[in-house]
């Protein structure tokens, strides 16, 4: 981590930024402030669109170019919650899409606080409109305490009336370029011996992923996942596994989110912690997934994940090394 204390972020308070300058198509942008993280949010678009620490270069990619015509996806990049399986949108939306209440109407701001002090945190609170398609509404609370290079996003699920479909907490992350992606790797869930360790996606990667289990003395292990090569542009690399965090490492640092996880649960995707790397469109992602969830009328759930920015330390190198000190400072 670095080691700054907390009084010394605060000098560097910025007390402005209510709002920031518009974006091209995503609107008006919003900003949270704690001292130490700046982090920009377009409540028009329903997405995280910065995350930076003070005087480092932005972590999150964001491009809001104009829609192809025929879809419900913005292919802007930023940070988004989808709710909705994939593999079941033509059954609930008629056509492989998105669910336009998410990711086509504005949400709404119900809170917002921009700047962290020592008695009150940062906060933004988001309301999505109604989806008709999953009888849902998405709460969604970001928040920075005062001093600390983290955020942590909150999203409660509200369901309005009985939906045959299942649900889950599906947060994407647009980043830009890094070095490798680690991730935890809980090789309980799907042994060696059944096949593949982890989890990938023939049809969108014909060839098997460069994604490679480290050593480590006990499980869950963890997954190093080489940045590929603009060569290897051919078709995008997708990896997915089973843990509590996945970290986008850069030089010396690294962009590291946490999650809950119960190996019990049923996670629809096959796993719930996922990297989508593509070079030949510069889209690059870090996900992670919430178990699965059946709601009924009346009914909410709560879901956390965890940002943070972290520094290694000068001695360690390697993936293995890095990914060793990860598992042994993170907590959900």
């Amino acid at each position: 981590m670095r080691a700054s204390p907390a009084i010394a972020c605060f000098t560097l308070l910025l007390a402005s930024a209510v709002a920031g300058e518009p974006l091209r198509r995503a609107g008006p942008v919003l900003t949270l402030d704690n001292g130490c993280i700046t982090l920009e949010v377009a409540p028009d678009a329903g997405r995280v669109t910065r995350f930076a620490r003070h005087g480092e270069p932005d972590r999150i990619a964001f491009d809001d170019r104009a829609v192809p015509s025929g879809t419900d996806w913005k292919p802007w990049g930023g940070d988004r919650i989808w709710p909705m399986f994939l593999q079941l949108s033509p059954q609930i939306y008629g056509a492989h899409n998105f669910d336009p209440a998410f990711d086509d109407q504005p949400w709404a701001v119900m809170e917002h606080n921009p700047a962290a002090t020592l008695a009150s945190p940062a906060r933004l609170t988001l309301r999505s409109r109604d989806s008709r398609h999953l009888a849902l509404r998405i709460i969604r609370t970001i928040t920075l305490e005062a001093g600390r290079a983290e955020v942590l996003h909150t999203v409660r699920f509200e369901c309005l009336a009985d939906s045959p479909y299942p649900v889950h907490v599906w947060a994407v992350t647009a980043v830009r370029a890094g070095d490798y992606v680690l991730m935890e790797h809980d090789r309980r869930v799907r042994p060696a011996a059944e096949g593949e360790s982890f989890k990938w996606w023939p049809a969108l990667s014909p060839v098997r992923p460069a994604a490679f289990p480290l050593p480590g003395a006990a499980a869950p292990r963890a997954l190093h996942v080489p940045w590929p090569a603009a060569a290897s542009a051919a078709a995008p690399l997708k990896v997915g596994t089973w843990g509590r965090w996945i970290a986008l490492v850069s030089g010396g640092s690294a962009f590291v989110q946490t999650v809950r996880y119960d190996p019990a649960a049923l996670y629809l995707d096959e796993s719930n912690l996922q990297t989508w790397l593509e070079p030949g469109r510069a889209i690059y992602e870090i996900e992670t997934l919430g178990p699965t969830w059946f709601l009924r009328a009346g009914e909410s759930r709560e879901w956390t994940v965890r940002w943070r920015l972290v520094d290694f330390p000068p001695s360690l190198h390697t993936p293995a090394e890095r990914a060793g000190w990860l598992a042994e400072t993170l907590t959900p």
